[in-house]
């Protein structure tokens, strides 16, 4: 065989194989990118002000979880105000322990809830919160002992 033989079979395979992983690309169902690009961008420009809104406060808030209960304690700019909210806890290594949690109407500037059945281990704790028609977001890493 020469080395014209040797070129024309290398690039056919070349070909063939590209051929093939188009044809693979192709069959892939799900979408790399979301179909309504913009509006995904605006809830997440909406996001990233919510969690500067929330590090502009005096202080962060402070989650406190065990396994029977939940502490919220919320800034002090918070007492006074009707704040409402939702409380979403995400376990990494197991979904089956993911809690969402609607905290009640208050102008305590806390939350203490009990009755919440946790797993020990480590939680992502997801705070989304409204003060007087302004939102709120604070995301940390929370452990029950």
């Amino acid at each position: 065989m020469n080395w014209g033989k040797a070129l024309a079979l290398a690039l056919i395979a070349f070909a063939g194989m590209m051929t093939w992983f188009v044809i693979k690309a192709s069959q892939n169902p799900e979408p790399l990118v979301t179909e309504d690009y913009y509006g995904a961008e605006l809830k997440y420009q909406g996001r990233i002000d919510e969690t500067a809104r929330a590090k502009a406060l005096s202080a962060p808030v402070a989650i406190a979880l065990t396994r029977g209960s939940v502490q919220l304690d919320l800034p002090a700019e918070m007492q006074g105000r009707k704040v409402t909210g939702t409380l979403t806890l995400l376990r990494p290594n197991d979904p089956r322990a993911d809690r969402t949690i609607a905290l009640p109407a208050t102008d305590a500037g806390g939350y203490a809830l009990h009755d919440v059945q946790l797993l020990p281990g480590r939680y992502n704790a997801m705070l989304e919160w409204q003060a007087d028609g302004i939102a709120y977001y604070t995301e940390e890493k929370a452990y029950v002992q």
